[in-house]
C-alpha cells in the first residue's frame, strides 16, 4: 500500500499529465484550475479559510488569535482583499498582484488599511492576495490561516474573490453573530457553496457572546445546536459533526493587549484556539489536504468532460435532428418577446416586494430611533441644552442613519441577488444550460448627507435672571423695612428661583426643538426612502436588461451553431465523422484520468 507521500506524487504526476493534453491546453478556464492547483500542490499548505457575513468580525477575531491588532477593523466592511498568514520568523508582508508582480510591504495595521473597502483610492482588484508572514506558532507546520471579504458584502466582486478561494479550504473557520445565529443567507451559503463541494470540516465560532444574556446563557448554546443539527440534518449534503464554540473576540483581543488574563479566559479564545490545534496538529491534515486536492480535480474533470460530450452529440446530431432542432429554435424565437415581458412582469412583481421589506425594516428603525432621541431630549435637563441639541444629538441623529443604512444595503442586494438568480435559474432550465448574470450590486444606496440643522433655545442664562429676580426681591424687602433679614432671604430664593427658571425655560425649549427634530427625521427618512426604492428600480432595471440580452445571445447562440453544423453536414465541408472520433478519444482520455483519480 502506498504511503501518503507517494500518492501525492502519483497525484501530482496526473496533473503535470493534463496540461501536457492539446486539447486541455485549448480550454482557458480548464487551465488556469489545473496550474493553480499544481501551485497548491507544490506549496502544500493546509489552508484554514475564515468565512463569514458582514460585521460578523472576522478580523478582529484572527487578530486574537495572532495576539496582535494586525488587520483593519471597524463597523462597516473593512476586508477588501484575501489576507494569507502564514509562519515567518519576523513579521513580513507581500502584496501579489494578478499579474504575478510582488511588491513589497510593511506587516503593519496602518499599511494595511490602504487596501481595506473603506479606501476608495486603492485599486484592489489588482492584487490576487496579500501575503502576511508572522510569528505564530499554530502556523509552523505548512499552515496558512486566510481573512476573506464578507460573503454578504455590498460589492458583488469582493463576494466573488471569496468564492473562488473557498475550494482550497482544508478547514473552515465560519463566524456567526451570537445576536442572530445561522440566518437563512448564512445556511443557503454553507448548503450551496460548502457542504456540496466536499467541504465539512467546519468550526462554528459564536462570536460576540458577550452580548448573550447571562440567564439565558445556559440554555443558549444547547437551543442553538439543536437548532443546527436539526438544520443540517434535512439537506443533501449533511454536516457529520458540528463543532460549535462561543466566543468574545474583541474582549479576547482587549485581554492580550493588556495582559488581562481573566479577560483572556473568559472571552473563550483558548478554547477556539485548543479546536484549531487540533485540527491542524492532530487531526487527518494530510488526508483532508489530498481530499481537497482531488475534490479539485474531480471538479474540473466532470467540467472538461461535460464541455466534449456537448461537442461531441451536437456533431453526432443528424441533419434532420438538427433541422427538428431549428424548428423549435424558430418556435422560441416566435415566442420571444412574451417570455421577456414574462420576466419582466415578475421583475415588477418581486420589486414591488423588496420595496416594502425595506419600507418595513426602516419604519421599524425609525420609530424606534425618533422615540428614543424624543426620550433623550425631555430627559435632559442641563444648562447647555442649545449645544446639546445643536451638537450632540444632530450628530448622533446623523450617525445612526448613516449606520442604519450601512448595516441594511446588504440585505437589499441579497434580495435583489435572489432575484437575479431566480431570473437566472428559469432561462438556465428553459435553455438546459447554466446562466449567470451578474447586476454589479454594492452601489450608492444612502439618502440625504447633509448634516441635520436643529436649532435650540439658548437657557444658559436662567441663572443671570433668577439673580435679578431674588436681588429685586431683596429691594422690596429694605422698602418695607427688613433690612436684617435681607441678605438671607436673597440667597435662599436664588437656588429655587433659578431651577424653576431653568424648568420652564427647558420646557419652552423641548416644545419648539422636538417638532423641529421629528420634522427634519421625518424629511430625511422620506428622502431616504426614495433613494432605496430609486436604488432598488436601477438595480432591477439593470437585471431585466441584463436577463434579455442574455435571453436574445442564447438564441443567437444557439440559431447560429445550429445553421453551422446543419451547413457543415449539407456541403459535407468538414469530416465530422473523424471530428466525432476526435472528440469521443478526447472524451477518453478525461475518463482515463476520472478513473485514476479513484485509484489514487
Amino acid at each position: 500500500m502506498m504511503n501518503m507521500a507517494e500518492v501525492k506524487k502519483r497525484f501530482s504526476q496526473n496533473v503535470d499529465e493534463l496540461l501536457t493534453l492539446p486539447f486541455v491546453q485549448k480550454d482557458e478556464a480548464c487551465m488556469k484550475a489545473l496550474l493553480d492547483l499544481q501551485r497548491d500542490l507544490a506549496n502544500d499548505f493546509f489552508t484554514v479559510v475564515v468565512l463569514g457575513e458582514f460585521k460578523r468580525g472576522k478580523s478582529t477575531f484572527i487578530n486574537a488569535l495572532l495576539g496582535e491588532d494586525l488587520l483593519p477593523t471597524d463597523v462597516l466592511p473593512e476586508t477588501a482583499t484575501i489576507n494569507a498568514i502564514m509562519y515567518n520568523e519576523k513579521p513580513e508582508l507581500q502584496i501579489v498582484m494578478q499579474d504575478g508582480t510582488v511588491q513589497q510591504g510593511r506587516a503593519e495595521r496602518s499599511f494595511l488599511e490602504r487596501y481595506s473597502a473603506r479606501n476608495l483610492d486603492s485599486d484592489v482588484n489588482q492584487i490576487k492576495y496579500i501575503k502576511i508572514g508572522y510569528p505564530f506558532k499554530l502556523l509552523e507546520n505548512r499552515t496558512v490561516i486566510v481573512d476573506t471579504p464578507g460573503v454578504s458584502d455590498l460589492n458583488e466582486q469582493r463576494c466573488e474573490v471569496t468564492y473562488r478561494f473557498i475550494p482550497k479550504a482544508n478547514t473552515v473557520l465560519f463566524l456567526l453573530d451570537a445576536n442572530s445565529p445561522l440566518k437563512k443567507t448564512e445556511k443557503d451559503f454553507i448548503d450551496t457553496k460548502l457542504l456540496s463541494q466536499g467541504i465539512d470540516n467546519i468550526i462554528f465560532v459564536v462570536n460576540k457572546y458577550d452580548s448573550v444574556d447571562e440567564e439565558e446563557d445556559a440554555d443558549f448554546l444547547e437551543n442553538l445546536q439543536l437548532h443546527m443539527m436539526r438544520a443540517f440534518s434535512e439537506n443533501e449534503h449533511q454536516l457529520k459533526t458540528l463543532q460549535l464554540y462561543p466566543l468574545s473576540a474583541k474582549m479576547a483581543l482587549q485581554g492580550i493587549l493588556q495582559n488581562n488574563a481573566a479577560l483572556i479566559e473568559a472571552s473563550g479564545i483558548n478554547e477556539v484556539k485548543e479546536a484549531l490545534r487540533r485540527c491542524v496538529q492532530e487531526g487527518r491534515v494530510e488526508e483532508l489536504k489530498l481530499q481537497r486536492y482531488k475534490g479539485r480535480m474531480q471538479e474540473l474533470l466532470l467540467s472538461l468532460n461535460g464541455g466534449l460530450e456537448n461537442q461531441r452529440a451536437l456533431k453526432a446530431a443528424d441533419v434532420d435532428k438538427l433541422r427538428e432542432a431549428k424548428q423549435n429554435l424558430q418556435e422560441m424565437l416566435r415566442e420571444q418577446q412574451e417570455n421577456k415581458d414574462h420576466i419582466r412582469s415578475y421583475a415588477e412583481v418581486e420589486k414591488k416586494n423588496i420595496y416594502a421589506m425595506a419600507d418595513k425594516s426602516l419604519q421599524y428603525f425609525y420609530k424606534k430611533f425618533e422615540d428614543k432621541i424624543i426620550d433623550d431630549v425631555q430627559f435632559y435637563k442641563g444648562l447647555d441644552f442649545k449645544d446639546y441639541i445643536e451638537q450632540r444629538i444632530s450628530k448622533t441623529i446623523q450617525r445612526e442613519l448613516e449606520n442604519w443604512v450601512a448595516c441594511y444595503a446588504p440585505n437589499v442586494d441579497v434580495l435583489l441577488r435572489a432575484l437575479e438568480k431566480e431570473i437566472a435559474r428559469g432561462i438556465s432550465y428553459r435553455f438546459n444550460q447554466k446562466l449567470l448574470l451578474n447586476a454589479n450590486f454594492g452601489g450608492t444606496m444612502q439618502g440625504n448627507t447633509r448634516g441635520f440643522n436643529i436649532t435650540a433655545r439658548d437657557v444658559s442664562n436662567s441663572s443671570v435672571k433668577a439673580g435679578a429676580i431674588a436681588a429685586g426681591g431683596a429691594g422690596l424687602m429694605m422698602l418695607i423695612g427688613g433690612p436684617v433679614l435681607m441678605p438671607f432671604i436673597s440667597m435662599a430664593a436664588f437656588p429655587f428661583l433659578q431651577r424653576k427658571f431653568l424648568e420652564n425655560q427647558l420646557a419652552s425649549a423641548k416644545e419648539q426643538v422636538i417638532p423641529a427634530i421629528q420634522e427634519q427625521m421625518a424629511e430625511y427618512i422620506l428622502n431616504l426612502r426614495e433613494h432605496i426604492h430609486k436604488y432598488i428600480d436601477e438595480k432591477c432595471a439593470v437585471i431585466i436588461k441584463n436577463s434579455e440580452y442574455a435571453y436574445d445571445d442564447i438564441l443567437a447562440s444557439l440559431e447560429e451553431r445550429i445553421d453551422a453544423e446543419i451547413s457543415d453536414k449539407e456541403t459535407a465541408s468538414s469530416d465530422l465523422a473523424a471530428e466525432v472520433q476526435r472528440l469521443t478519444v478526447q472524451i477518453g482520455e478525461v475518463q482515463k484520468y476520472l478513473q485514476k483519480l479513484q485509484e489514487v
